[in-house]
């Protein structure tokens, strides 16, 4: 009914045509029918790129993270790693000692869905270091991620709001890692207090290389895909924190694994 609508066609006999012709393309595997109602295709893209494995660059991005995670675990170009935070976790402290640690080496961009200009400015400020002295772009951002992301540089997002059809989540970092070419994004997301999994739950859990859950005064290595040292696994491993002016954290136990 689209197609006939799109191309004014009226006639009984031209509509009968269109049908005809349809019917010839799913014939010939260029579309399908799709979903439960008559009348309903979708088109067959049969397009994939060949992953050139044999040459492929084994390095990972040299990244340092806070609380020395890059001695545990490795992240790639292409991937996307999750901060899961409780509400005051510590979520934008995390991301922006995770700019601190990098901006020398790398084109970075933070995409703040709150707070403004001026909270960011006053967030900044209560760091140890000079504010002309900070390497980033700050882009205003709150939703369409994937429309704006940097395919080869290191990607902020600070955070991805959702109130319903948590499910989503899984398909918002998809389009996400589509657009990532040599770059890679971290992405904070809000969790309930006292779970592992963020918002979307086993959901978000799929497409990130690297998940974390913090909550207040702890952090947790949920999901690690790449290991530092192939007989250290860090995944269920956390450690314990205080979070002084809001910026600086400071250890109050080391990396361990709970019994």
């Amino acid at each position: 009914s689209d197609v006939a609508k799109c191309l004014q066609l009226l006639s009984r006999d031209e509509q009968k045509n269109l049908s005809k012709i349809l019917s010839r393309l799913c014939t010939e595997g260029l579309i399908e029918k799709y979903g439960n109602r008559n009348g309903q295709f979708r088109f067959v893209n049969r397009e994939a790129e060949e992953l050139d494995w044999l040459h492929a660059d084994l390095k990972p991005l040299d990244v340092r993270w806070p609380f020395g995670l890059e001695h545990f675990v490795s992240v790639y170009p292409g991937n996307i790693a999750v901060v899961a935070g409780s509400p005051n976790a510590g979520k934008t402290a995390f991301m922006l000692n995770f700019i601190r640690l990098n901006q020398e080496h790398h084109d970075i961009h933070l995409f703040s869905s709150e707070g403004g200009k001026e909270e960011l400015h006053n967030r900044i400020s209560k760091f140890d270091h000079p504010l002309d002295s900070w390497r980033f772009h700050a882009w205003e951002r709150s939703r369409d991620f994937a429309d704006v992301i940097k395919p080869n540089a290191l990607n902020i997002i600070d955070y991805i709001e959702i109130y319903d059809k948590f499910y989503e989540i899984g398909s918002i970092f998809r389009d996400i890692s589509d657009r990532l070419g040599n770059g890679f994004c971290l992405v904070a997301l809000q969790k309930p207090s006292g779970r592992d999994a963020g918002l979307g739950g086993e959901r978000g859990l799929e497409k990130p290389r690297l998940y974390l859950a913090m909550d207040r005064g702890k952090l947790k290595i949920v999901k690690a895909k790449s290991w530092k040292n192939p007989e250290v696994n860090p995944n269920g491993m956390t450690i314990e924190f205080k979070l002084a002016a809001g910026c600086k954290f400071i250890n109050t136990r080391h990396w361990d694994r709970p019994e």
